[in-house]
């Protein structure tokens, strides 16, 4: 994706992209009649894999006459068979308490060990996404779905980042696979012949951060990070005639500065 982030949840996407590349960079092209799929390998990935623009498409047809109608690239080149597509839903629906939801309440936060205190909460998201596969003939879109579920289905793939940026910090969100199941359904439209068509759906299960910080003005830590984080509050325990101070709050999120 290429054009600017619009709000907090295109990362999503950016990171299921990200995903993918690593499954297309994997690839095996196999047999003499899976030779599409080399050529699938040889694209620029952002000609193999793309994203249907607008809403969620459950129409293969509709789909594929979006890709057709693509004029990125150089003539010709752009709309090349074999093609995996791919669709998210925009609308949300929150994650439920079944499945882990957490719809956490605002907590004060250090992004790295040591580091300034922040704002943060967060909430989860059950977001469904629609790939399709198109090539011109059946072994080829076989081959690929055989792969790309098979790759699903490796323990350390059913999860994957999705990076936000705060100030100075790029925090990654494990974003989870609801299932490692993958079934395609076999898509034939009415009049449109030597094209194969395969279609599954994902469920995915979001996290989705939001971070704050003193308003420009308003007191900070003084610190140097951006933006600076909140004044520490100390706390005055009384144990028996004993008194002590401690900091609070406490709590950390594992994020990278750049």
């Amino acid at each position: 994706m290429n054009k600017p982030l619009n709000g907090s949840f295109d990362q999503i996407k950016i990171g299921y992209a990200q995903y993918l590349k690593r499954w297309r960079d994997g690839l095996y092209a196999d047999y003499t009649d899976t030779k599409a799929v080399k050529a699938f390998m040889e694209k620029p990935f952002d000609q193999a894999v793309k994203w249907v623009a607008g809403r969620m498409v459950d129409d293969a047809v509709a789909m594929l006459e979006a890709y057709q109608k693509n004029t990125n690239g150089p003539p010709g080149k752009t709309t090349l068979f074999p093609v995996l597509l791919l669709a998210m839903d925009d609308t949300f629906v929150g994650t439920g308490a079944d499945w882990g939801g957490d719809q956490i309440g605002r907590t004060m936060q250090q992004i790295e060990e040591g580091g300034s205190w922040y704002g943060y909460k967060h909430v989860m998201q059950d977001r469904r996404l629609q790939m399709v596969i198109i090539t011109s003939e059946a072994g080829s879109a076989q081959s690929l779905a055989a792969q790309l579920s098979s790759f699903i289905k490796e323990p350390t793939n059913r999860y994957f980042d999705a990076v936000y940026e705060f100030g100075q910090y790029k925090v990654p969100m494990p974003q989870t696979l609801e299932s490692v199941r993958i079934d395609w359904m076999d898509v034939k439209p009415e009049g449109i012949k030597n094209i194969k068509i395969l279609i599954a759906d994902v469920m995915l299960k979001c996290s989705i951060p939001f971070f704050d910080a003193p308003a420009e003005g308003a007191p900070n830590d003084g610190s140097t990070k951006i933006p600076p984080g909140y004044p520490s509050l100390h706390i005055v325990e009384r144990d028996s005639m004993i008194l002590g101070a401690s900091k609070t709050p406490v709590g950390r999120i594992t994020g990278t500065t750049q």
